[in-house]
C-alpha cells in the first residue's frame, strides 16, 4: 500500500508552488495566439479614399447575380439580435450571399456561415455554454479574460471548421494597431480569426500576428460592418444595430465620463458608415439592456426576429428594384444535419459539460474557491458552507488534465487530481488523492476510477483507500428536464475489501435536488441527502440543513431534507460597477429543512432569505446572500452570510 509521508507532502507543496510560479508568467501566453502566416492586400475604398487590408482567400467561384451581404453590428449580449434578425430573412426566403460581423456580430457570423443551423445557433446562445468557457487570465497582464476556450469550441462545433470552406462567404471585421487601419478576415481557422473582431483591450486579448499586425474589435469606428459588406463586393447591404443608451444622465464619475464619450463616438461613427452603405438597416432598440445581459438571450433573440419581420415588406422591394429572386428552397445547409455531424455536436456538449474537452493549447489556470467546500472528494451537486479559502492549479495538455487544491496556509490540507481524458470516446481515468494532517494524526486518501460519459448520467466504478481500508466505489450522477422542472442526482457507494476491524457494511451518500419553474419568476427547490458517513471521514455528506449544525450519526441513517421556494426578482437594466461587474437578479426566498438520524430526535427549521446574482463581464457568476433561520429543536433562532466564489 502506498503511503505519503512527510517528504511526500513537501514534494506536493513544491510541485504547488513551481505551477503557481507558471501561473504568474502564462498571461504572456495567454495572450498571443500561435503565429500564422497571414498575407493581404491593400484595398482603397472609393467613396472615402480609405485604405482597409484585406485578408488573402482563396479564390471562389464568381456569383453571376447581384450579392446580397447582411452585416451584423456589434453590442455584447445586445448582438444577439442578430440569430433573431437571420432567422426571419430565412423564413421569408431572403437570399444572404454574404454575412459579415463585427465584435459580437462576428461570432454570430463565424455560426451561421459555417453553415450551423438557425435553429442550432438558438438553442447554442440560449444556454451557459459560451460563457461558461471564459478563464480569469491570471496575472491580467494582457487581459481579465482567456477567451483561447471559448474560440476553440467554437470552431469544433461548427459544420466547417475554416473560413474559406464555409457554404456561405463569411467575413470578420477587425482594427489594426500597428497601421491604424481595418482588417477584414476571411480565411482560417475560427479560433484563430474570431479573436480579433472582439478584442476589447483590458478585458479581452489584443491578437498579435507574427506580420506585425495587433488586432482588436473595430466597434469604436464600425459597430455595423456595412463599409467591409461594400468593399467585399456587396450589391445590397442590409445592416443590423444594437446601439447602447447608459441608464444614467450624470457624468462626473470618471468611469461614467470616459463609456459616455466612447459611447458617443461609437454611434456616430457607425451612423455614419450605416447611412453611407446600407440598403436597408434593422434598427433594435436594446439601450435598456446591459452588454453583460448573456441571461436574455431569448429575449434579445425574439425582438430581433420581430423587427426584421417589420422590415420585409420594404426589403423585399429593394431586392425587386435590383431584380434579385426570393430564394426558391431552403439553403442546402438548412436541410436535416448529417449524422455524423449531430453525433460530433452531442459528443461536444457532453464533453463540456463533463469538462473532458482535449484542447490543442496547454492551459493553465489558476483556482480559488470561497463559500463551499470544493474537494474532490464531496459530491459535485449540493456543498456544504465553508468560510475557508480554498485555492490550487489546473494544468492540462492534451489529454491529462491535473488538478492541485489545498487550503490554509500551512497546507494543512492537500489533494490532487488525475484525469486522462479520453481512454476512449466516452471513458476516463481519473485518480485522486487527499493528505490532511489533523491534530490525532495525518490521514491519508485515494483512490482510482473508470467513469463513463452519457448526455444525461455519468457512471463510475474503481477503488478507494481511506485510512488503510480499502473500498470498491460505485457512482452515478444524472439529470432530468421535463419543460421547466429539471431533475439532478447524484450517488457513491464504498464497498469495504480488506482493513482494519470494525470496518464493515456499505458507506452511501446520496443527494438529489429538484428545480421546477412556477410562472415566469418564482422557482420550487426540493432537496434531499441521505447516507450513513460521518463528520470524520472525508466522505462526510453535504450539510443542506440551515438550523444549527446537526451531529452526524456513527455509521447510520442521515437524512436532510429542504423545500424552498424562491422569488427571482430581475432588474430591466443590470446594475453595474465599473463597468465589469453585473447584478442581474435578486432572489428571495422562504424555506422550511429536516434533519433525522436514529440516534438524535427530528431537528425542523425555517426561515427566510435572499440572494444576489452577480457576474463579471456577465461570464463569470458567483453568489452572494444570507438567511435567518429559526430552530424549533433548539428554540433559537440562527443568521448566516452565503458566498459562492469560484473562479
Amino acid at each position: 500500500m502506498i503511503k505519503i509521508r512527510s517528504a511526500g507532502k513537501q514534494l506536493l507543496t513544491k510541485i504547488i508552488i513551481v505551477f503557481g510560479l507558471l501561473v504568474w508568467c502564462s498571461g504572456i501566453i495567454y495572450a498571443k495566439t500561435e503565429e500564422v502566416n497571414r498575407p493581404y492586400r491593400i484595398v482603397k475604398e472609393e467613396t472615402t479614399g480609405e485604405l482597409i487590408f484585406i485578408q488573402n482567400a482563396p479564390h471562389r467561384q464568381d456569383q453571376q447575380k447581384p450579392i446580397v451581404a447582411v452585416a451584423l453590428g456589434g453590442g455584447g449580449a445586445r448582438a444577439l439580435v442578430n440569430v433573431g434578425i437571420l432567422k426571419a430573412l430565412e423564413e421569408e426566403r431572403i437570399p444572404v450571399d454574404l454575412v459579415v460581423g463585427s465584435s459580437m456580430g462576428a461570432i454570430v457570423a463565424v455560426l451561421y456561415g459555417s453553415g450551423m443551423p438557425i435553429a442550432t445557433i438558438e438553442e447554442l446562445v440560449t444556454t451557459d455554454l459560451l460563457p461558461s468557457l471564459f478563464d480569469l487570465n491570471f496575472p491580467f497582464i494582457y487581459s481579465v479574460i482567456d477567451t483561447r476556450r471559448v474560440n476553440f469550441f467554437m470552431e469544433k462545433i461548427s459544420p466547417h471548421q475554416r473560413m474559406e470552406e464555409f457554404p456561405i462567404m463569411t467575413a470578420l471585421l477587425s482594427y489594426d494597431l500597428t497601421h491604424g487601419v481595418k482588417y477584414i478576415h476571411t480565411s482560417g481557422r475560427i479560433s484563430r480569426e474570431i479573436q480579433g473582431s472582439y478584442s476589447i483591450p483590458l478585458f479581452f486579448p489584443v491578437v498579435a500576428y507574427d506580420d506585425g499586425l495587433y488586432l482588436m474589435d473595430p466597434g469604436i469606428l464600425e459597430l455595423t460592418p456595412s463599409q467591409a459588406a461594400k468593399v467585399l463586393g456587396a450589391d445590397v447591404i442590409i445592416s443590423t444595430t444594437a446601439f447602447d443608451a447608459l441608464p444614467y444622465t450624470t457624468y462626473d464619475l470618471p468611469v461614467r465620463a470616459w463609456t459616455r464619450f466612447i459611447n458617443i463616438q461609437k454611434e456616430r461613427n457607425s451612423q455614419d458608415v450605416i447611412e453611407r452603405y446600407s440598403d436597408l438597416t434593422i434598427n433594435c432598440e436594446v439601450g435598456d439592456y446591459s452588454f453583460m445581459d448573456y441571461h436574455l438571450a431569448a429575449e434579445f433573440i425574439a425582438l430581433g426576429y420581430r423587427e426584421a419581420k417589420k422590415q420585409i415588406p420594404v426589403l423585399k422591394q429593394v431586392l425587386a428594384t435590383q431584380n434579385i429572386p426570393l430564394r426558391a428552397d431552403k439553403r442546402p445547409e438548412d436541410q436535416p444535419e448529417s449524422l455524423a455531424y449531430e453525433q460530433n455536436r452531442a459528443r461536444l456538449v457532453t464533453d463540456l459539460k463533463y469538462d473532458r474537452l482535449r484542447y490543442d493549447f496547454t492551459r493553465i489556470k489558476p483556482i480559488v474557491y470561497y463559500g463551499k467546500d470544493h474537494s474532490f472528494f464531496q459530491p459535485e451537486l449540493l456543498k456544504t458552507d465553508s468560510l475557508t479559502l480554498q485555492y490550487g492549479l489546473l494544468w492540462q495538455t492534451g489529454p491529462v488534465y491535473l488538478k492541485l487544491l489545498t487550503e490554509g496556509k500551512n497546507f494543512d490540507v492537500l489533494e490532487a487530481k488525475l484525469k486522462i481524458i479520453g481512454l476512449t470516446p466516452s471513458i476516463d481515468l481519473t485518480g485522486q488523492a487527499r493528505y490532511e494532517k489533523e491534530a490525532s494524526g495525518e490521514g491519508r486518501w485515494y483512490g482510482l476510477d473508470l467513469t463513463y460519459y452519457r448526455p444525461n448520467y455519468a457512471l463510475a466504478a474503481g477503488w478507494a483507500s481511506f485510512n488503510n481500508a480499502q473500498y470498491l466505489h460505485g457512482g452515478v450522477e444524472f439529470e432530468l428536464n421535463w419543460v421547466k422542472t429539471k431533475l439532478k442526482g447524484e450517488v457513491d457507494l464504498y464497498t469495504p475489501i480488506t482493513g482494519r476491524p470494525g470496518i464493515t457494511g456499505t458507506k452511501y451518500v446520496f443527494s438529489q435536488v429538484i428545480s421546477s419553474g412556477v410562472g415566469e419568476n418564482f422557482t420550487l427547490q426540493p432537496r434531499l441527502v441521505v447516507s450513513n458517513t460521518t463528520a470524520q471521514e472525508v466522505l462526510a455528506p453535504p450539510i443542506i440543513y440551515r438550523g444549527f449544525a446537526p451531529a452526524l450519526p456513527n455509521q447510520e441513517l442521515f437524512i436532510q431534507s429542504s423545500f424552498q421556494f424562491d422569488y427571482h426578482y430581475r432588474f430591466t437594466y443590470s446594475l453595474e460597477l465599473l463597468q465589469c461587474i453585473q447584478l442581474k437578479e435578486i432572489s428571495f426566498f422562504t424555506f422550511a429543512d429536516l434533519c433525522y438520524n436514529r440516534q438524535a430526535k427530528t431537528a425542523t427549521a425555517a426561515g427566510i432569505g435572499a440572494a444576489c446574482d452577480l457576474n463579471l463581464l456577465g461570464i463569470k457568476p458567483f453568489i452572494f446572500g444570507g438567511y435567518l433561520a429559526y430552530d424549533f429543536q433548539k428554540a433559537s433562532w440562527r443568521s448566516a452570510l452565503s458566498l459562492d466564489l469560484s473562479f
